[in-house]
């Protein structure tokens, strides 16, 4: 994006949404990167406006003191060495002599210890994107340039380690530096004639890389779930079918390790809670002998289903979605046949289709980058790593069919329901139910971390977190419930309940507590019907609740308990 592209989004934006405040964290004069990140924002939002705010020039400390207390949902806070000591910036002349070099060294623990006791505050009332510094080192080395010096070293080891502290906090998000070298050789990055004449320290393309690479950590896409892979020439190379079950390989020493890599990535995105499933046209009994082999890079534990036939690959990838009870567009298919790609997009145009070409490792060297970036999130919860052994149990039960309703099966299943009263912002799992969940949904509505973190503060927010666990094993927290208590009148704007507690009842006893918690006569429920939420309008229409002319819904205690029937688990409540 070049300026008069960013200033002609900022100016021809007309926007009818909400205007949402970020603050623009830095110690330089903001000018074109503030404009540059507007606009990228306005891109990335397009029903909302927007509006940029910012400090005073060389106050950096002071300036994240200000965002902590300002209306902001967001911040982008961007460091550069001069931040932390003038010494090491264009406009002052402290002198770098040898007394000069040891009072920096030892006054940046200081300054560190005073950005990390500031971002920790800020990132407790909004999510913070925070960016390295970018800009060169003054010639302060006694080395030539190409030779590291100790003295530089130092503060980049100083600087490494404050950010890992920084990324340990809760809702804190380093950009990644590679992301910036890749696009901006660290030479390209300096204006020393704008720094010294206007105090604004970049050139103009690498400020719109840097609030780029802002934006996409601060808004990121919704992570996908799911990925389903093709076995021959992608999970191994070779034909199982023609070569057999020791024929395939994904070893260096028969020059096909670039599918053992494959293999490798596929492990750890298992590891990250993502569900893995197969997709191939062979021998159902062969496939199983070959993913057996102890010599794969990850535990076919993990792949399931394993769809092994000789029909389309659009009916296995449909048996698959069914499984795993998820939409096709939070699915990846990875195949090395562009015909078998182009079938199953035909039949869901949602799902994200890669082609795998195991005969250039450059090219599956970009696209595992690409996996990356599909499945990445800010924050793995420890529900991700549930996420495969309860769908299993979940196909376990469904296999059961009409008998996993009856009351005998759900009391036998010895289950726990555990609520929990009460406000956490560092608790990112609630935030992300809301915004991933789509059959059990109140009404669709999506929520930014930001604006989240406002409900939580206002004095009578309630919310209701519910996990649950069985004989089959824990699911973690997998429902939602928040609303607004007005004297003797509840109103519940959003409840969710991830697919995987369906059929346990878990939705009654989230409403029975909800009565019981608050002691009201009758809720309001903020609801919408979207095109995914039918399950939530079936039990809506079970409960008998009502919806008036004006549009509200409600549900009485009376209606609920005459109609809900006995609850089989046991409930556990917390109040934080």
């Amino acid at each position: 994006m070049t300026l008069n592209q960013a200033l002609s989004i900022v100016n021809s934006s007309e926007r009818t949404g909400p205007k949402k405040v970020y603050y623009l964290v830095c110690g330089f004069e903001p000018l074109h990167f503030a404009t540059f990140l507007k606009a990228h924002l306005l891109e990335r939002l397009p029903q909302d406006d927007v509006e940029i705010r910012s400090g005073l020039y060389g106050d950096l400390v002071g300036n994240i003191d200000r965002a902590t207390s300002s209306p902001a949902t967001a911040a982008i806070v961007v460091l550069e060495w001069g931040d932390l000591d003038p010494r090491l910036g264009l406009r002052s002349s402290g002198g770098w002599g040898g007394e000069a070099k040891t009072d920096i060294v030892g006054g940046l623990a200081r300054r560190f210890a005073q950005l990390e006791t500031g971002l920790e505050k800020l990132a407790g009332r909004m999510p913070v994107a925070v960016a390295r510094p970018s800009l060169p080192l003054p010639p302060v080395g006694n080395t030539i340039r190409a030779q590291s010096s100790v003295l530089e070293l130092e503060l980049e080891q100083q600087m490494a380690a404050v950010l890992l502290r920084l990324a340990r906090i809760p809702g804190v998000r380093v950009i990644q530096a590679g992301s910036l070298d890749s696009v901006a050789h660290p030479d390209s990055r300096l204006d020393a004639g704008m720094e010294l004449m206007a105090g604004f320290p970049y050139k103009l393309a690498f400020a719109g890389e840097l609030a780029s690479a802002s934006v996409a950590v601060l808004h990121q896409r919704p992570p996908k779930k799911g990925l389903i892979t093709d076995l021959d020439d992608t999970f191994w190379s070779g034909l199982v079918g023609e070569n057999g079950v020791d024929g395939v390989s994904w070893q260096q020493e028969h020059h096909t390790q670039i599918h053992g890599i494959y293999q490798q990535m596929l492990g750890h995105l298992a590891d990250s809670g993502i569900l893995l499933a197969v997709c191939s046209k062979n021998e159902a009994a062969t496939v199983e002998t070959a993913l057996a082999r102890k010599d794969l890079f990850l535990d076919p534990a993990t792949l399931f289903p394993v769809c092994a036939n000789w029909g389309p690959k659009s009916t296995s990838v449909g048996k698959i979605l069914r499984a795993w009870n998820i939409g096709e567009d939070a699915v990846v298919f990875v195949d090395d046949n562009q015909m078998e790609l182009e079938e199953v997009k035909r039949a869901y145009p949602g799902i994200t289709c890669l082609h795998f070409r195991g005969k250039s490792p450059a090219l599956v060297w970009n696209l595992l980058g690409e996996l990356r970036d599909l499945f990445g999130k800010p924050v793995l919860t420890e529900e991700d790593k549930l996420r495969r052994n309860s769908l299993r149990a979940a196909a376990q039960i469904e296999e059961l069919g009409e008998r996993a309703a009856t009351p005998e099966f759900l009391q036998g299943l010895k289950g726990v329901v555990t609520v929990s009263w009460g406000m956490d912002p560092a608790d990112k799992r609630p935030l992300e139910l809301i915004n991933k969940t789509n059959q059990f949904n109140l009404n669709g509505l999506r929520v930014d971390e930001g604006d989240w973190q406002r409900r939580l503060e206002a004095p009578n927010a309630v919310l209701a977190v519910i996990s649950y666990r069985d004989k089959f094993g824990p699911l973690g927290k997998v429902a939602v419930a928040m609303g607004m208590r007005t004297g003797g009148h509840l109103r519940i704007i959003h409840w969710v309940m991830s697919c995987r507690a369906f059929s346990r009842r878990l939705e009654h006893h989230t409403l029975e507590c909800l009565f019981r918690h608050s002691g009201v006569e009758e809720i309001e429920f903020a609801f919408q019907p979207t095109e995914k939420n039918q399950p939530t309008q079936f039990f809506f229409e079970e409960l008998g609740s009502r919806r008036d002319e004006s549009g509200r819904q409600t549900i009485t205690r009376a209606d609920f308990l005459s109609r809900c029937g006995s609850l089989p688990h046991k409930v556990s409540e917390v109040e934080k």
